[in-house]
């Protein structure tokens, strides 16, 4: 009676496990503290990246978020390398550079699973829309190459919100940049697979934001020399390390000028205003003009103040 019990508890909690994996998880909690974050990324050499600049035209409402004193709702969708993404906590990074923004992720991801599955009825909804996103982040390595799946869901997305879309190419995997033949696929525009190609060009069409995490990511395993087992817990996933990669370039890309640097740079303008000091100091070269005129000096040097000029002469003012 005992076993049979023992067997039948086995098979409730297979069952369930089964359900949850093939319903997905939706993760709300952050599952690293700020403190984690830095102890696991001082082992580390930086993150050295640098976004392009015109990311921004395609997340109005993120930066529009990012920079005000309101809630940034952000859903990360995909596979594992998504929830590895989402575990490195970069959104804690990108708090602490706008302190008045509330940043709150959701995570809904799904093992080996792209849009080709998020695309069918009531999984947008379930896994995206519920949440009243301002900030959509698609990503990962499961996509198995459909860049119309991707299309269908920005679709679905589009038509029931006005949520940002963040297109990313996926990361880790069974990728080795160290290898020359790969790193020449990721980094080589003549090189790029297909995917690669069609996501970037799906970003345009569509009006999404693109990040290629692939390459940032590969960059960095390349310039500082790691054995990428290092980054690694698994053949396919990140450990604590190679999250921290992934978390610090999204914290690069999430970033703006500091909000004191531009208050300082205002107050300066204010207090000097260039255009009345090149009034000045016209007028101050014409009195110094007309002073040693009258007084038919000649100094061993003067200064000739015009507005954007300053001319340095040892002849007397009249002979200029």
């Amino acid at each position: 009676m005992m076993l049979k019990s023992k067997i039948s508890l086995v098979v409730v909690l297979s069952l369930a496990v089964s359900l949850a994996a093939d319903d997905g998880i939706i993760i709300r909690k952050n599952q690293r503290t700020l403190e984690q974050i830095n102890g696991i990324y001082s082992q580390m050499d930086p993150v050295r990246y640098a976004p392009l600049p015109d990311r921004w035209k395609n997340l109005p409402r993120t930066k529009k978020l990012l920079t005000g004193r309101d809630t940034l709702r952000i859903v990360m969708l995909g596979d594992s390398i998504v929830n590895d993404t989402s575990r490195s906590c970069w959104n804690l990074l990108v708090e602490k550079r706008y302190p008045e923004c509330k940043i709150e992720k959701i995570t809904s991801v799904r093992g080996s699973t792209g849009c080709w599955w998020y695309k069918e009825p009531g999984r947008v909804r379930k896994f995206v829309l519920d949440y009243k996103p301002a900030l959509v982040m698609i990503g990962g390595i499961s996509h198995r190459g459909d860049i119309d799946s991707i299309r269908e869901v920005i679709r679905q997305i589009k038509a029931a919100s006005d949520a940002d879309i963040l297109l990313m190419t996926g990361a880790f995997g069974n990728v080795d940049p160290r290898e020359d033949y790969q790193w020449q696929r990721i980094n080589d525009s003549d090189h790029f697979s297909e995917y690669r190609k069609g996501l970037e060009l799906l970003a345009r069409d569509t009006g999404a934001a693109f990040l290629d995490m692939e390459a940032a990511w590969a960059g960095y395993v390349r310039e500082f020399g790691k054995d990428l087992d290092w980054f690694k817990r698994d053949p396919i996933h990140a450990n604590e390390r190679g999250e921290q990669i992934l978390g610090h370039i999204l914290e690069s890309y999430f970033s703006l000028p500091a909000p004191e640097a531009k208050a300082d740079q205002a107050n300066f303008t204010q207090y000097f205003n260039w255009p009345a000091l090149g009034v000045t100091l016209s007028i101050l070269g014409v009195t110094l003009t007309l002073t040693f005129r009258m007084a038919q000096a000649r100094p061993p040097a003067i200064i000739l103040w015009t507005p954007g000029l300053v001319q340095m002469s040892s002849r007397c003012p009249k002979d200029v």
